[in-house]
């Protein structure tokens, strides 16, 4: 069956985005896994090492607000750029910390380049996206990061182990120029906003209400993919699995899985029809942890953990890009993640804090049932999505 030119995915652009997406997905992948071990090494905390994941959310939740405008305001392109460049920077940055707050530093630019590069490229891709294809579009280009995930972890425990952390940030430091040198050739395909655009405000200019219910479910999905990504090395080596990065490559594998097909579902089905049970199985696997005492019970929990969350994040980007407009879409990315990262802040800084005065055992229950109240937004997107933006 011929492909009409309107509803082609694969252009050159979608391609040199989605390469882009993979070589950042790697670096941050290689450092989100093993950057908990390294605060420990540095005579940190557990509450110190959920804070290097929470202060790089947190930055990202505070500039949100005024990136999502700039990306309606101005172009997507710059942005994905500025991200892109911030990325290789903070690993700079880690090279030369010796001290939690340095390293801190680092990540407070590593936050700067997640809320510029995720904003701008996810309404890049919006842009580029043909509308039947939404949620497959998405799921693709998510795809590419779960592929950075599935790798990522485990050459990030590699390369410590036999190189050490220095070759581990000089590593990610060149990922993430490499991803500026690929998103040079995506051509900007949306064209300035005709005449003076709306000036920054309070009013209008922190978040979209349009966005707000897709918003909440993806701060309910950041609790839990918070405490998984701060947490699990350091509760897995309490449990005496010697190697971790086995658990984010088993988890990434189902995340990849799921991106690739879950996406053409959600077109067909409608959104809630992989929404709902992709955050019932990312609740299962966080409540699984307490009796994973083996081997096997921990994979268990990354197949669940990686093909819930690959099910339910595009299907919910893809509903949010269904209910808002066109020229929103920057704004409404911005909400979008501003949900997400604060979620990640709570499960990594606040669920870090009850892990560190009730254990491991009360702090998964909990943020499974986090994660599972992120379906009390879906009320309306059992619909089929319209084949057309609004």
């Amino acid at each position: 069956m011929t492909i009409r030119t309107e509803d082609r995915l694969l252009t050159s652009d979608f391609v040199f985005a989605t390469l882009a997406n993979f070589a950042n997905s790697l670096g941050t992948q290689m450092l989100m896994a093993t950057l908990p071990v390294y605060v420990l090494g540095l005579g940190g905390s557990q509450t110190d090492a959920g804070l290097t994941t929470g202060i790089m959310a947190g930055t990202a939740l505070l500039l949100r607000p005024l990136v999502g405008w700039l990306t309606d305001a101005w172009r997507r392109r710059p942005l994905v750029l500025a991200g892109t460049s911030c990325y290789s920077l903070a690993s700079v940055v880690y090279l030369l910390a010796g001290s939690i707050p340095m390293l801190l530093l680092g990540r407070v630019v590593q936050g700067l380049g997640v809320s510029c590069y995720t904003t701008a490229a996810n309404a890049y891709l919006a842009d580029i996206a043909p509308p039947k294809r939404r949620a497959e579009a998405i799921g693709v280009f998510a795809a590419a990061a779960s592929l950075g995930l599935l790798l990522g972890p485990a050459i990030g425990f590699v390369v410590v182990g036999l190189l050490g952390f220095t070759s581990l940030f000089l590593f990610s430091a060149g990922l993430g120029f490499t991803a500026f040198l690929i998103s040079l050739f995506a051509r900007e395909r949306r064209k300035p906003p005709a005449g003076d655009h709306q000036p920054w405000s309070l009013r209008t200019g922190i978040i979209t209400l349009d966005a707000l219910p897709a918003a909440w479910t993806a701060l309910c999905l950041g609790v839990g993919f918070g405490a998984n990504m701060s947490f699990l090395s350091i509760f897995a080596g309490s449990r005496g699995i010697e190697n971790p990065g086995f658990y984010f490559t088993v988890q990434a594998t189902a995340l990849l899985v799921a991106r690739t097909f879950c996406g053409r579902m959600a077109d067909r089905y409608g959104r809630a029809f992989v929404m709902i049970p992709g955050t019932a199985a990312m609740a299962l696997a966080l409540a699984l942890l307490p009796v994973a005492r083996d081997f096997s019970r921990f994979m268990i929990s990354a197949a669940l953990f990686g093909f819930g969350f690959g099910a339910a994040q595009p299907a919910t980007m893809a509903l949010l890009v269904d209910r808002v407009r066109s020229e929103q879409r920057g704004l409404a990315m911005s909400t979008y993640f501003t949900g997400f990262d604060l979620g990640i802040s709570l499960g990594s800084v606040a669920l870090g804090v009850v892990s560190q005065n009730w254990g491991f055992e009360v702090m998964w229950p909990l943020s499974a049932l986090c994660t599972l109240l992120g379906t009390v937004s879906l009320r309306g997107a059992r619909r089929r999505p319209a084949p057309f933006p609004r």
